[in-house]
């Protein structure tokens, strides 16, 4: 009896996680899109010499976390776009 109610709680803890995570990402993207307005608009206001400088010294996994520390409203996955679309 006491596993079940165990596993009861921690199925109820996961979901009340997952919808806290959820909220939190779509609060992330909105502060992202008000900002910025867009991808382009994103683009514009980075500093692309030091990032393909940082690009070049150290690889793409250091340009990404430098993009998300000076812009911290990024996500990843913004990120990684922006790095992939430098020009080499």
């Amino acid at each position: 009896m006491f596993g079940g109610i165990a596993g009861f709680i921690a199925v109820g803890i996961c979901i009340a996680m997952l919808v806290a995570g959820d909220r939190a990402a779509k609060r992330r993207k909105k502060a992202f899109w008000d900002r910025y307005g867009s991808f382009e608009g994103f683009r514009g206001q980075v500093d692309a010499g030091r990032i393909q400088g940082v690009r070049r010294a150290r690889g793409d996994v250091a340009a990404i976390k430098a993009v998300r520390e000076e812009y911290p409203g990024v996500s990843l996955v913004m990120a990684k776009r922006y790095v992939d679309e430098l020009p080499v």
